[in-house]
Parts: C-alpha cells; sequence; structure tokens
C-alpha cells in the first residue's frame, strides 16, 4: 500500500504543477515550436488533478486506519499479556497460601494431636482435593 500511496503523492504534485501551468498560460513557447493550450485542457487537468488528490487523501486515511488499527490490536495483546501474567501470579499467591496454611496445620496437628488442630487439618485437606486440579 505505501508505495502505491507514494506514486499517488508523486503524481498529485505532477498533476498540481501542471494544472498551474496550463491554468496560467495560453502558450508556451519552445525554439521552433509554440504549443497552443486550448482553456478546456486546464479546466479537465484540474477536474482530474482533484480527483487525484481525493484518491490521495481516501489512501492517506486508510493508511491511519490501519496504522490505528494496528496499534489498537497492539494494545489489546499487551493487555492480555497483562491479565495472564496477574493471574498466574493470583494463582501462584493463593497456593503459596493454602500450602502455608497446610504446613501450619500438620505442625500444630503434630504438636498437640487435638479435635481443634484435626478439624482445621482436615479442612484444608479437602480444600487441596477440591481444588486439586486448579491449583
Amino acid at each position: 500500500m505505501p508505495d502505491f500511496q507514494t506514486f499517488i503523492a508523486i503524481l498529485t504534485a505532477l498533476l498540481v504543477f501542471l494544472t498551474g501551468v496550463f491554468l496560467n498560460y495560453d502558450t508556451i513557447a519552445f525554439r521552433n515550436y509554440q504549443l497552443i493550450i486550448p482553456q478546456w485542457t486546464g479546466l479537465l487537468l484540474a477536474g482530474i488533478t482533484f480527483t487525484v488528490v481525493a484518491v490521495d487523501q481516501f489512501l492517506r486515511g486508510i493508511v491511519r486506519l490501519e496504522e490505528i488499527q494496528r496499534q489498537t490490536e497492539e494494545e489489546q495483546r499487551r493487555d492480555e499479556e497483562r491479565n495472564r501474567s496477574l493471574e498466574a501470579t493470583e494463582r501462584e499467591t493463593r497456593r503459596t497460601r493454602i500450602e502455608t496454611r497446610y504446613r501450619v496445620a500438620v505442625i500444630r496437628f503434630q504438636l498437640n494431636p487435638n479435635s481443634l488442630y484435626r478439624r482445621q487439618l482436615t479442612d484444608i485437606l479437602a480444600l487441596l482435593e477440591e481444588y486439586r486440579d486448579t491449583l
């Protein structure tokens, strides 16, 4: 797309120049030749120039839209990557917290095997079994 757009931009500049020449001069004299420029030629060239300028602006708009879309997609990709990272961090934190609770309950039960610590250990084991696949 940029190569075609560059071609259109160069063509536009050339047409603007020629339109200016054809609208300002009735004749162009060379050494042995004189070129008579009818008025309709300048007007026709002005119409063609306007059309090419409109196409050039349209192409520039498309390129801008493509760039905006690319930037939006890049931002979405970065956001998704950031969210995945946050979710992984949250999972790891949750896993560490549950493992710590389990270790504390085991140590408490080993030091003092009473029913309170046995119930805490049973609850944590149930939690570990319930979330075994997601942790």
